[in-house]
């Protein structure tokens, strides 16, 4: 499913990926885990300072969500001398 959806990505130009993607994929992975744990948090009624999806979508599926809004370009990546942010 993420491979598709990452060719999918670079086929429809919707983002550009200067450094690689493996880059592309830490970022989505990080912002999917995010938003798996305000998902939960939301689901147990509990407070987080984590910020919700930026996008709207009929799915709860954190990967998904977190491709949406960088189709959106609501998220970017950002590379540093230890890894990326």
């Amino acid at each position: 499913f993420l491979h598709r959806t990452l060719d999918d990505l670079r086929r429809d130009d919707l983002v550009s990926v200067e450094d690689s993607k493996y880059s592309l994929c830490i970022c989505l992975a990080k912002r999917a885990r995010e938003l798996g744990a305000y998902i939960v948090a939301k689901r147990n009624m509990e407070r987080v300072n984590i910020m919700p999806p930026l996008v709207e979508i009929d799915s709860n599926d954190p990967l998904e969500i977190a491709i949406q809004e960088l189709k959106e370009k609501k998220i970017s990546f950002t590379r540093v001398k230890d890894g990326i942010k």
